[in-house]
């Protein structure tokens, strides 16, 4: 890539020693950290390829480019050794999705690990949030096709996400988002949903010592680009689908759903969320 240059640190380690890299438009010795930052998030899940690939691809688009004097930070890969079983959960065999310290459950449906933060991938993001405390978080996952938004505080920048979209591009997505003075019912349903997720910790459980928290968005890719529409009951093999197709033509996928993902990842890091 010609023009910026791109920083890169490691935050950690996984548990077989693998580094956790993160890359930015900045340097790392700024002090304090940038106001009005966006960190994105891809590899949450080691079976999930397309979240890594989109955002390496990102890192070297013009999209990228264009955005250099908004401060960025993008962590491709938060699994390592998920990624290289090609599976969900870390090498101890937890959903690291489901291993933060905001309403942790021990009985999840997912294995949350012995308990919360147990695991060093959950502890390095966390340790890096709270240093470089991000206005905007995007984290990105296959493939249940929406924009889903995490705390009041999170509706606009979703909405603005999903109006960053033609018509064409909105097809396989929906926009789920926490309306003010509707959100306990939705709560219930997503804590009983994703216990000790990071969309959870950072929509709802974290708070800055300056009284602000993250807009926090999760980016489910579609499990279809050209899906007609995105129904309210995923077909039971949407995984089969989106996997086969990655399995059979992973360069067509990316090439349907970039546009798009880019579109929203500029809306995101554009976005004013601290004034």
């Amino acid at each position: 890539m010609q023009g910026s240059p791109i920083f890169t640190r490691s935050i950690g380690r996984s548990v077989e020693g693998r580094e956790i890299i993160v890359h930015a438009n900045f340097g790392f010795a700024v002090s304090p950290p940038p106001r009005n930052s966006t960190l994105l998030i891809g590899g949450t899940h080691g079976n999930e390829p397309a979240t890594v690939r989109a955002l390496e691809d990102y890192l070297q688009s013009p999209a990228w480019e264009a955005l250099r004097q908004f401060p960025t930070m993008v962590l491709p890969l938060a699994n390592p050794d998920g990624a290289e079983r090609a599976t969900r959960y870390n090498a101890r065999g937890v959903d690291l999705n489901r291993n933060c310290g905001f309403n942790w459950r021990p009985d999840c449906e997912e294995p949350p690990g012995p308990a919360a933060w147990s695991e060093p991938e959950s502890v390095a993001l966390r340790d890096f949030i709270l240093a470089w405390q991000p206005a905007k978080v995007v984290s990105l996952h296959w493939a249940l096709a929406e924009i889903d938004a995490d705390g009041v505080q999170s509706t606009p920048l979703a909405q603005a996400m999903w109006e960053s979209l033609d018509e064409n591009a909105r097809r396989p997505y929906r926009l789920r988002v926490t309306e003010p003075g509707r959100g306990q019912r939705r709560l219930e349903r997503i804590y009983a949903a994703c216990p000790g997720s990071v969309g959870q910790w950072c929509g709802y459980g974290l708070e800055y010592a300056d009284g602000s928290a993250p807009a926090m968005i999760t980016l489910e890719l579609p499990y279809d680009p050209e899906a007609e529409a995105r129904p309210d009951e995923l077909p039971e093999d949407h995984l089969d689908t989106v996997r086969a197709l990655w399995k059979t033509d992973a360069a067509g996928y990316l090439r349907g759903i970039e546009p798009g993902v880019h579109a929203m990842l500029a809306t995101a890091i554009r976005f004013p969320a601290h004034s």
